[in-house]
């Protein structure tokens, strides 16, 4: 994006804010104004004003759509995974079949971050996994797991994070094991276990900056701001940097 256009964007953002002020019951003006810090990349502010969007209007489908940007794009790749697979049905029910194509891809997309393949991967996927480990076990690991993510996914976190635990159990490495727990833990608030799930998935994959990403968001909940800013560094160097 050029200077120009993000002068003209946070213009914009100033002329949204002050029109809120005004009319806080306008949901147009909250998406136009999480659509605005979107397109300007300040991902996580943008998903207030998407959340105020849809609190006015629950089945309001390009806030949906855009509120699971903004929670992909933010690290948190299972709560966006958790919106968008509901969201989806609903626009597909309203007729606005391409924002539900968009919801899909971009559900595709935090099922990945989050190591879960689609059913059209799940086959091949679970092969290759297969064939890469030599550890006896680690087929049960992964179908623990999976069965883990959903009840991670319909917010039954304590079920999931007994499901988590078999799973390393059987497989000590199983790095999309560590962040399920990682995320399920986040999700009760157990902050201390969370980060501590989350170190050891940095040690299993230290050049994902997804894993880094997950970890800055936790030291800063906890209000550990100097290892929060230390961890987002990493993460932004390792997406500059690009695959390996």
């Amino acid at each position: 994006m050029s200077t120009g256009s993000g002068d003209a964007q946070e213009e914009r953002v100033a002329r949204l804010r002050a029109l809120l002020e005004r009319d806080p019951d306008d949901k147009l003006s909250w998406f136009s104004l999480g659509r605005a810090l979107l397109e300007l990349g300040r991902h996580e502010e943008a998903q207030d004003p998407l959340r105020r969007a849809l609190a006015l209007d629950p089945k309001y489908t390009a806030a949906l759509r855009d509120l699971g940007r903004a929670l992909l794009a933010s690290g948190e790749a299972a709560e966006a995974a958790r919106l968008l697979e509901a969201g989806a049905p609903v626009a597909e029910a309203a007729g606005d079949l391409q924002t539900a194509r968009e919801m899909r891809t971009f559900l595709r997309r935090a099922r990945s971050a989050l190591g879960l393949a689609t059913e059209r991967e799940a086959a091949p996927r679970a092969r290759r996994a297969l064939a890469e480990s030599v550890k006896v076990g680690s087929s049960e690991a992964h179908a623990l797991y999976r069965r883990g993510f959903d009840h991670f996914a319909h917010d039954r976190c304590d079920e999931a994070i007994a499901l988590f635990r078999e799973a390393i159990e059987k497989d000590a490495d199983l790095a999309i094991a560590w962040n399920g727990l990682s995320l399920a833990f986040r999700q009760q608030g157990r902050l201390d276990d969370a980060i501590a799930a989350g170190r050891r998935l940095i040690e299993l994959e230290p050049d994902d900056p997804l894993s880094h990403t997950n970890l800055s968001i936790l030291y800063q909940r906890k209000g550990m701001i100097t290892e929060a800013e230390e961890e987002k560094a990493v993460a932004m160097q390792l997406q500059l940097r690009g695959p390996r």
